[in-house]
């Protein structure tokens, strides 16, 4: 006999938030791309450029190229390349918001220990992604 499985509201709402946001998410990467590539608005960095040192490490290529490191990113949104790079940020952040978003109702239904563990692993990739604890890099 086949054995029927049903997902509970955590799960449903778990699953409806991550199909939201990725597919947003890809929408957000393909305008990004296509605006950086079209040069729809001004870049530091014109993708022919860009090309030419892809073959350059991380620390190499921040000498060369003029890209803002950190979270200095933030506050140049309104160019192309910029652009792009945020909609990659969004996307590596969809994790983050769908736990954020099922942390009330593991606490609603007084699932404590699993309430625990969303808002941990919600910290833990809050701290990884602004830098406040680093390792020393």
């Amino acid at each position: 006999m086949k054995e029927q499985l049903h997902a509970n509201k955590v799960q449903l709402t778990y699953a409806t938030v991550l199909s939201w946001t990725s597919s947003l998410g890809m929408i957000f990467i393909v305008a990004g791309y296509l605006v950086y590539v079209f040069q729809l608005l001004p870049s530091a960095v014109s993708p022919a450029e860009i090309a030419t040192q892809w073959h350059l490490r991380a620390s190499e290529f921040h000498k060369v190229v003029p890209v803002p490191s950190g979270w200095d990113w933030v506050s140049q949104l309104g160019r192309g390349d910029v652009l792009s790079y945020a909609s990659i940020v969004y996307l590596s952040s969809v994790t983050m918001i769908c736990l954020a978003v099922i942390i009330p109702l593991f606490f609603k239904e007084k699932d404590h220990i699993y309430t625990i563990i969303a808002a941990l692993q919600v910290l833990v990739l809050v701290f990884a992604a602004t830098g406040i604890i680093s390792g020393g890099h």
